[in-house]
């Protein structure tokens, strides 16, 4: 986390007033450095972790942090910030400069919703760039980092950025030779987050923000900071980017990426069977003998030791959870959770039942020290669940596992219809 906005900083630095309008540059120059794009991020970046959980000083932790770091690392800001800095009590100057995009991307890593994301940036950002456009560049861009760390499609974040905020209706190659040097919000987001759209990896995403030319630490630090949250970034890239910060700078980030560690929760339309993780769960039925749906495919792809197995655990209650070997399928393990069959109970019954069964798989999973679970839609198939309630509780029972980072690494829903996936979808926002 952060990595994607200070190796953008570290590496357009070199062409910002220099531009350069082709790929094939070289990555880290011996005359790139971090430049305020990364002191702000950091900054921002501190003011969440000291700031209370529900964000009520955020705002005003985020002007004490910026004026701290910002007076340590004087160089690179426009006037206007430069008097906000120096001022006592610093108010808002109704400014629509791209710095308030620049660094936001913290927020996009931090908020849990699309709403939390909106609200946190907004408080980091009004204190300075209170102008509209400030305000929309800024929330682009966390949106755009929170919605490709949450397993969202490039085709997606792009339907919802051109939907909500910028309609980008052009390519890199239609504006590479016009385009020219901007410091606002709606003449360097859109550019930005088009180089990611683009891309087919980081440091693709980070050749194109930098080959369009402009303000090119800006952009490549907007651009980097979605296409970290969307591909990740390569640990050679990383060490490189910290050789370039002081360790004060290097301690920001690392504080930051211990505490903020986040499990990945996904969804995809894909066949559990087939997926290479620690842990795959079943929705069995109680014999735990097998039956029909994901059951069968599961016992199916892990041949018959996985029967016996199962013979030997004398079922599983509604609402529990057992674990066996993977067998011949790629997943480690296979844990047997049983779901309730929806008119058997009361509503509030089946709810207490189903959130179990994600609770428990997710108890032995810790257990046996599994760091990547997919679950299927249990009860949702021949348990008659209804699907939007299921879809609900399966999300917040994830969620809210008592620490949830710590113990996991990623958590996939591996669903089997095009309106599940969509439910699922909509619910992870």
């Amino acid at each position: 986390m952060l990595y994607g906005a200070l190796v953008g900083d570290i590496v357009g630095s070199k062409y910002e007033f220099n531009n350069i309008k082709t790929k094939d540059f070289q990555l880290f120059a011996h005359d790139c450095n971090f430049t305020d794009d990364s002191v702000m991020t950091l900054a921002v970046a501190q003011a969440i972790m000291v700031s209370r959980k529900d964000g009520t000083d955020l705002a005003s932790a985020t002007i004490k942090a910026m004026k701290a770091l910002g007076n340590v690392y004087p160089w690179g800001y426009g006037y206007m910030f430069k008097c906000w800095l120096a001022a006592r009590d610093p108010q808002p100057y109704n400014s629509w400069g791209n710095g308030s995009a620049m660094r936001v991307s913290a927020v996009g890593w931090v908020g849990q919703t699309l709403d939390e994301v909106k609200r946190m940036s907004y408080a980091v950002t009004a204190i300075t760039h209170n102008h509209p456009e400030g305000i929309k560049g800024a929330e682009a861009t966390a949106v755009a980092v929170f919605l490709a760390r949450t397993g969202h499609s490039k085709d997606e974040i792009r339907q919802y950025i051109c939907d909500n905020y910028y309609q980008i209706d052009f390519t890199l190659d239609e504006i590479r030779d016009s385009y020219q040097f901007n410091e606002s919000c709606q003449g360097t987001v859109p550019q930005a987050l088009q180089a990611f759209f683009e891309s087919t990896s980081f440091e693709d995403a980070i050749r194109n923000a930098i080959s369009i030319g402009g303000d090119s630490d800006t952009l490549g630090a907007i651009t980097g900071a979605v296409a970290e949250a969307y591909y990740g970034v390569p640990e050679k890239i990383k060490s490189l980017a910290n050789s370039y910060l002081p360790a004060d700078l290097r301690g920001i980030v690392d504080e930051f990426n211990h505490e903020f560690k986040k499990t990945g929760i996904y969804v995809d339309l894909v066949d559990i069977t087939k997926l290479a993780v620690d842990a795959i769960v079943n929705a069995a039925n109680e014999t735990l003998l097998g039956g029909g749906g994901v059951d069968y495919a599961i016992h199916k792809a892990a041949g018959p030791e996985l029967l016996a197995e199962c013979r030997t655990l004398n079922g599983c209650q509604t609402g529990h959870s057992k674990i066996t070997k993977g067998y011949n399928l790629p997943a480690k393990y296979v844990i047997h959770t049983v779901g309730p069959v929806y008119d058997y109970y009361m509503p509030d019954e089946a709810a207490e039942l189903l959130h179990s069964c994600y609770t428990s798989a997710l108890d032995l999973a810790k257990e046996y020290g599994c760091r990547t679970i997919a679950f299927p839609a249990i009860s949702c198939g021949a348990y008659r669940f209804p699907y939007q309630d299921a879809v609900r509780i399966a999300v917040q029972a994830v969620r809210s596992y008592p620490d949830l980072d710590r113990h996991f690494d990623s958590i996939v829903f591996a669903v089997f219809s095009e309106n599940l996936y969509n439910l699922y979808k909509d619910e992870l926002l």
